[in-house]
């Protein structure tokens, strides 16, 4: 699955609007914060599936 980044962005806005456990918004901040500039310029041009990872991250929440 690959995306462009304006789609992802409009996905996740909408996904985390809907988010009402505290802990939850908590842990996407942290990942939010921690993303550096060299690994978004990195995911901008490489495009890569994330999914897999995405689920077993939410799965160890």
């Amino acid at each position: 699955m690959t995306t462009d980044i304006d789609t992802l962005k409009d996905a996740l806005y909408e996904k985390i609007a809907d988010i009402q456990n505290e802990n939850v918004l908590r842990a996407i901040h942290t990942l939010v914060d921690n993303i550096s500039t060299e690994e978004l310029e990195e995911a901008i041009t490489e495009k890569r599936d994330l999914t897999g990872y995405i689920k077993e991250w939410v799965k160890s929440m």
